[in-house]
């Protein structure tokens, strides 16, 4: 082992200065970022930097490290924090634990709130607050200790399959990469698994989690509320199911709110026994195994680590949970939102298959029963229209009003509606509620654009038009999507938690406006009465089909399902 002691044998301070032993393997990462890595050790006037040779032991190394200094950093990914805390932990050693990371995934820095720059983690080695995390003792075919976690079955797949060239090719998209090729033929494990003395439970997995810390594979949320100084670990099963049923968790799992789904077991243990037929590939901490029998037990508080300051112990759910609701922490940012929306509408997709076609097909019957009353009772219908048409326009001038109103419906208008309100339900993660909508729009955007011509009915003509219209008026197309638009968001208000003045105030005012749209449409002269009923019968049926898809996909969102 090759020693350059960067500070002489006595730190400023005196006897009670903090002591820091740097331990890392100068080929690992670019030579640029050593360089610049050397240069800010170098700052630190407390640092003694040990570069490791190839033969060097870097567990024994740490465990030397953690008996005579007060803080052992470890330049590395996650398998090189693996290897450093089984020397810590095994020479019992009263050394903190540093990480400076320079590997793909670096998940445990993620859960303790270390910087991900090399650079900047360095600065911990001043400012860093020692925690005591816990640890999870191996036994079965794999012997050691864990300190981030293990995923085995598909995830281990996966792993095993993230080769260094892909790992530098890809950086972190490395593991994201590898799952394409493992997707096209999932495994699946006959798993038997033994939470703390309880009797043995059998699943039919595709993946299996034991998990101290909250990600892996480079910062997929596989615990997103595990807690490393809880003394308890989470176990997180994914049963096998089909393509539609996994495209749901996947991409809930991408969201960080996977664990209330219907074909996600999660549990808290103390230990954890696992035998799996056939044998389970795992990646224990970043480091792949093989075996047919594993149990983790946890060491509370084995090991002191050096936290960044935004670290937090337990997860902090964004919103109180409703009842049954499963606590989730989601990912911010915008890829975990679309993935989020993605979610919610495969929950849809899955949930309500019949309903949706049954829904849709009810709008149908309504549109092509009216146009067949409307040619069965000839004139009859012809005057009612023409009386009801001729009663809305007559008494004060409410042009103004009517135009003003009848701008909701508009494309342009309609549109910008549609687009904020769903990004505000995607900001709020109200991403079931944001799918739903979209199925309404685009099903009234469908059922216009398809029946309009097929029906192909004449606009009325009055003497002095007050409103320029194109194309045919059977169905009205404004109040489609009114209808649409506002019956989806009324019936949501409805359904909702709010107090009964808000819910019912909320749906009344949505009411209101689809009202006075499709009043709007009559009182300008641009559609018959019948245009404008048959228009909103058939968006009632099929925003009440949403709201049913939307009901169920909540229900399995929540666990419920």
């Amino acid at each position: 082992m090759k020693c350059d002691h960067l500070t002489a044998s006595q730190p400023p301070g005196g006897a009670g200065a903090t002591k820091v032993c740097v331990l890392f393997n100068p080929r690992a990462g670019s030579a640029d970022r050593i360089e610049e890595l050397r240069a800010a050790l170098a700052a630190d006037p407390r640092v003694t930097l040990r570069e490791l040779g190839p033969d060097d032991d870097l567990g024994r190394a740490a465990g030397e490290a953690g008996t005579t200094y007060d803080v052992v950093a470890v330049a590395g990914g996650d398998g090189t924090v693996h290897t450093a805390i089984n020397g810590l932990v095994t020479a019992r050693a009263r050394a903190a634990l540093a990480v400076i990371p320079l590997g793909t995934g670096n998940d445990f820095c993620r859960t303790m709130a270390i910087p991900l720059d090399p650079v900047a983690a360095v600065a911990l080695l001043r400012t860093g607050q020692p925690r005591a995390v816990d640890v999870a003792k191996l036994g079965g075919d794999r012997t050691g200790f864990m300190v981030n976690a293990a995923t085995g079955g598909f995830s281990g797949r996966v792993a095993a399959d993230v080769t260094p060239d892909l790992k530098a090719f890809w950086g972190p998209l490395a593991y994201l990469r590898g799952a394409v090729g493992t997707v096209t033929n999932p495994p699946q494990y006959r798993l038997t698994v033994r939470f703390d003395d309880g009797a043995p439970e059998s699943f039919d997995a595709l993946n299996v989690v034991v998990a101290n810390a909250r990600t892996a594979g480079g910062g997929t949320p596989v615990a997103p509320t595990a807690n490393p100084e809880d003394g308890l670990l989470d176990v997180v099963v994914v049963r096998s199911a089909g393509a539609l049923e996994l495209s749901v968790v996947a991409a809930r799992l991408m969201h960080g709110d996977y664990l209330g789904d219907e074909n996600v077991v999660h549990r808290l243990a103390r230990k954890v026994e696992i035998e799996s037929h056939p044998a389970l590939p795992v990646s224990i901490d970043g480091e792949l195994d093989e075996g047919a029998r594993f149990t983790f037990e946890v060491v509370p508080g084995a090991l002191r680590v050096l936290a960044g300051p935004e670290y937090r112990a337990r997860a902090e759910v964004e919103r109180p949970l409703e009842e049954h609701e499963v606590p989730s922490v989601p990912k911010k940012g915008i890829g975990p939102r679309f993935f989020g929306l993605l979610g919610g509408a495969l929950l849809l997709a899955k949930r309500t298959p019949g309903a949706a076609l049954a829904g849709f097909a009810a709008a149908l019957m309504i549109l092509v029963f009216a146009w067949v009353a409307r040619g069965v009772v000839g004139e009859r219908w012809r005057d009612w229209d023409e009386r009801v048409g001729t009663a809305a326009r007559a008494g004060a001038d409410w042009s103004g009003v009517a135009v003003a109103v009848t701008a909701l419906g508009d494309a342009g208008p309609f549109a910008a509606l549609v687009v904020v309100t769903v990004a505000v339900l995607v900001a709020r993660r109200r991403y079931v509620d944001a799918a739903a909508l979209l199925a309404v729009v685009g099903g009234v955007l469908i059922l216009e654009g398809v029946l309009k011509p097929l029906f192909a009915v004449a606009r009325p003509a009055l003497p002095v038009p007050r409103h320029a219209a194109q194309g045919f008026s059977f169905p009205s197309g404004h109040a489609l999507r009114a209808v649409g638009f506002f019956g989806y968001l009324g019936g949501m208000a409805v359904a909702s938690a709010w107090r009964a003045w808000g819910r019912w105030g909320v749906a009344i005012g949505c009411a209101v406006l689809a009202g006075a749209v499709c009043w709007s449409r009559v009182y300008l002269g641009v559609h018959h009465p019948t245009d404008v009923i048959a228009g909103a019968l058939a968006a009632g049926a099929w925003v009440a089909t949403c709201l049913l898809g939307r009901h169920y996909a909540m229900d399995r969102m929540n666990g419920r399902g």
